[in-house]
């Protein structure tokens, strides 16, 4: 008992800091990405997965009432549809622009232009691309 209560006496504000963070993950902000949360990006519906994302990064500049003067409106997916199959520079990939646009690939319009998406959803959105971009 008295080694307990040693080991006690010797733990820093800093230390139990984090070991109430590791033991009580459940209080920390939810809307980060726990180290220990693994990024699936195989199974992919449009409509649970690239839809949100899109609306959440893009719809402030590519909705249909940000573009009612002209642009690109990914809400409107015979729009979207139109736009992917538009390549980059040439290399007849299908999606290539909007892909090489998100990760703001050197020779292409950066999308969103303020920050890079994290590497989760890129990942979902070129695993989508890559199976052919369903609207399912």
């Amino acid at each position: 008992m008295q080694i307990m209560a040693s080991l006690f006496n010797k733990l820093t504000p800093s230390f139990v800091i984090v070991i109430v963070f590791l033991l009580f993950p459940s209080c920390t902000n939810k809307n980060t990405i726990s180290p220990l949360t693994v990024c699936d990006s195989t199974h992919i519906s449009y409509y649970k997965n690239i839809q949100p994302m899109i609306k959440q990064n893009c719809y402030s500049c590519h909705s249909t009432i940000a573009t009612q003067i002209g642009g690109l409106n990914l809400e409107d997916t015979t729009a979207l549809k139109s736009y992917l199959t538009f390549d980059f520079r040439g290399d007849g990939i299908y999606g290539s622009k909007l892909y090489h646009c998100i990760i703001h690939a050197q020779l292409a319009l950066p999308m969103p232009p303020t920050y890079i998406l994290d590497s989760c959803s890129m990942s979902m959105i070129h695993y989508w691309l890559l199976i052919g971009a369903p609207l399912k």
